[in-house]
């Protein structure tokens, strides 16, 4: 961090000045100081020891939450309870959380600001409209980030997924095959997969997942498979290229197993419910 420079009458010129402008200038440089490290240094320091809680931690939606951050402040200029100041749960599901300042301009205070550390708690109420995930940012009155947590709204009897599948999955047993998801998990819990697998002649060829449906207390999930082809035959060197589909033709149905946030079991199943062949997928985590 750079540090700031502030500009001081010599004490040659304080009588130009006077003793009052004098301490003046002392004061509104330690304050600009004090306002620096508690936006910075402190900062820092603050999050490693935030923590928050959420009360209910699941609810469904509509039911209010009562939000408690806490962390370690300097003693001297502990916030003036919390505020929320950004809702954007439409669009971002965010929702953001601001620890109201309260820096006295007095000089006896501003030097007091630097002492102790202690714990500071403060709470706000915040109601999800919404079943999904909503992320929670904590901020102070200078917008510095502090940290974040998430709130889980979902109602007891719900089907919706308990996990978000979105990344890469494969099956340890059948490398250079596998699977990615895009799940509207924090919003409307519709997911869309790609499934990368070969043909009876060893060829390439990938698969669509689409129109999920999540049931079991949203740890299973339905959906259909689909292959796509194209008339459109690539000139040489190439031997593939990006273009419109031509046809499409639904093949199986996927029956998906949920065993944890990052296993599962995944298989695709003719209409009468027999099984063609079953995978059982990891995520990839980097």
């Amino acid at each position: 961090m750079a540090r700031a420079r502030f500009a001081i009458p010599a004490p040659s010129h304080a009588p130009l000045f006077g003793r009052r402008r004098l301490t003046r200038a002392l004061a509104c440089a330690v304050v600009a100081l004090i306002a620096l490290a508690t936006s910075g240094v402190a900062a820092a320091q603050i999050n490693t020891a935030l923590t928050v809680a959420i009360v209910p931690p699941v609810a469904a939606a509509g039911v209010a939450r009562q939000v408690s951050v806490t962390l370690q402040w300097p003693m001297g200029c502990l916030p003036d309870g919390a505020t929320v100041v950004g809702n954007d749960t439409a669009r971002k599901r965010t929702v953001t959380i601001r620890l109201n300042g309260n820096l006295d301009s007095s000089l006896q205070n501003v030097l007091r600001c630097g002492d102790a550390i202690v714990p500071y708690r403060a709470t706000v109420n915040v109601t999800p409209e919404a079943e999904g995930d909503l992320r929670v940012l904590i901020v102070n009155d200078s917008g510095v980030y502090l940290g974040e947590t998430t709130i889980h709204t979902r109602a007891a009897n719900s089907n919706r997924s308990q996990y978000d599948l979105t990344g890469m999955w494969y099956d340890p047993a059948s490398y250079g095959s596998g699977l990615t998801f895009i799940h509207g998990f924090a919003r409307n819990d519709v997911m869309f997969g790609t499934w990368y697998v070969y043909d009876s002649l060893g060829a390439p060829r990938w698969y669509t997942i689409q129109y999920v449906q999540w049931k079991a207390g949203g740890l299973q999930a339905d959906g259909q498979i689909y292959a796509t082809t194209a008339n459109f035959v690539c000139l040489p060197p190439l031997s593939v290229c990006p273009m419109m589909y031509a046809t499409v033709m639904p093949l199986a149905q996927a029956h998906i197993v949920m065993q944890g946030p990052n296993r599962a079991t995944i298989q695709a199943l003719t209409s009468s419910g027999a099984v063609l062949f079953s995978s059982d997928i990891v995520r990839s985590i980097f």
